[in-house]
């Protein structure tokens, strides 16, 4: 499962730049306005930004916290991979569209955005001790369901 989260990760976050590469690299004209009031988009970028990452946050936290009620470790870890999934989309969708914005007008603030969306985005990679945590669960735990599963 870790492997796959952190291939997830890394997906999403390489398709992050990449995009905002190739948009920077194919524009012809560019400035840097955050006071631009003709640009709406610099107005909805930001809310976005900050909404994906504050609602990724609370939503993770909520879906976490109803995980460790969970009976099985495989409940968990599969509760645990979907939430986690559902934080990334959150936090790269902002990201993603301040690219799209920064095509549309050329304002070079949204990529600005978009770099410390992809450096949180970073801070999220999935670790064994940030699963342990997040779930808090130990090695008893996972004796435990292992006599269990040897049981039925």
């Amino acid at each position: 499962m870790l492997k796959s989260l952190s291939f997830i990760h890394v997906a999403l976050l390489a398709f992050q730049m990449l995009f905002a590469i190739a948009a920077f690299a194919q524009s012809t004209r560019m400035y840097f306005g955050v006071m631009n009031m003709d640009d709406k988009f610099v107005f909805i970028v930001p809310v976005l930004a900050l909404g994906g990452f504050f609602g990724g946050y609370l939503i993770f936290k909520k879906q976490k916290y109803a995980l460790r009620a969970k009976d099985t470790l495989q409940e968990k870890l599969i509760g645990y991979q979907s939430a986690l999934i559902s934080r990334f989309l959150l936090v790269g969708a902002p990201s993603l569209f301040a690219v799209i914005a920064y095509i549309l007008s050329g304002n070079v603030f949204f990529l600005f955005i978009t770099a410390i969306m992809a450096m949180y985005f970073m801070f999220l990679r999935p670790t064994r001790e940030k699963i342990e945590n997040d779930l808090r669960f130990d090695f008893n735990d996972q004796l435990a369901d292992l006599e269990h599963e040897e049981i039925n």
